[in-house]
């Protein structure tokens, strides 16, 4: 009896420190962030060149190879990830079946830029970021992350419709479009900081997303007075306020 006893206990023993063992194996979130952010960072880079390449009538040669070669580094570190954490997610991630498919389709999407803009379909290679930028936002939402970089990311869509309306329909049409900014600014004022407290950039961080605030505010009192040129001129402004905490943020 005495025998079987201690068997059952010392079975017991592996059992819980095999368990031990896998969850400590387990990679940190924090790590999986940055090795995200860290590619994210070369899609921004090559992202604002091939959105300047689209505003001009010829391609850029010299450019475009330069944001080829970012989507290549890109592309790199992003198969590095998918190696390290397709079959051994973070905890927050383990109860998501679509994990593994997550990283597959951003594989796709840096693909489809680098397809493209290789043809010289720089717009539609600019497109193709869009799509696997929201990508990102996705994987973070419907997993229960709330980053403020995913705010940002929401309320910069917002504001370059925002400003297309403008164009289209005037005055008017930006104020039915005011209460969706308003609360995505709130979202943005109310995510959690992406820089500790005492980190040089989270000041820095913080004045931007202040300065993003007033201009929003400033935008909805001109469309609120009818103040057309105030309007247009704040929108035009808008995007690169919130891209200023954007690049902070990542």
């Amino acid at each position: 009896m005495r025998m079987k006893a201690l068997i059952a206990y010392l079975a017991a023993l592996v059992f819980c420190f095999a368990w031990c063992l896998q969850v400590q194996a387990a990679p940190a979130l924090a790590q999986f962030d940055e090795d995200v952010a860290r590619c994210r960072r070369l899609i921004r880079d090559y992202c604002a060149i091939v959105q300047e390449i689209t505003k001009q009538p010829e391609l850029d040669q010299p450019r475009q190879q330069h944001a080829l070669e970012l989507l290549g580094s890109a592309s790199r570190e992003w198969q590095q990830i998918k190696a390290r954490y397709a079959a051994d997610p973070p905890a927050e991630y383990a109860r998501d079946p679509q994990f593994k498919a997550r990283l597959k389709d951003i594989d796709n999407a840096l693909d489809d830029m680098e397809r493209n803009l290789a043809q010289g379909q720089a717009r539609r290679s600019f497109q193709a970021c869009g799509f696997g930028c929201g990508l990102f936002v996705k994987m973070h939402q419907e997993n229960g992350l709330a980053y403020a970089l995913d705010k940002l990311f929401a309320l910069r869509q917002t504001a370059k419709t925002a400003e297309s309306v403008m164009k289209t329909a005037g005055i008017a049409g930006v104020r039915e479009w005011m209460p969706a900014l308003m609360q995505q600014r709130d979202e943005v004022l109310l995510a959690p900081a992406p820089w500790p407290e005492g980190d040089e950039r989270s000041q820095a961080y913080r004045d931007a997303v202040l300065e993003l605030s007033r201009a929003i505010d400033d935008l909805a009192l001109a469309a609120s007075d009818g103040d057309a040129d105030q309007v247009s001129a704040g929108l035009q402004a808008l995007v690169a306020r919130v891209n200023k905490p954007y690049t902070l943020a990542l």
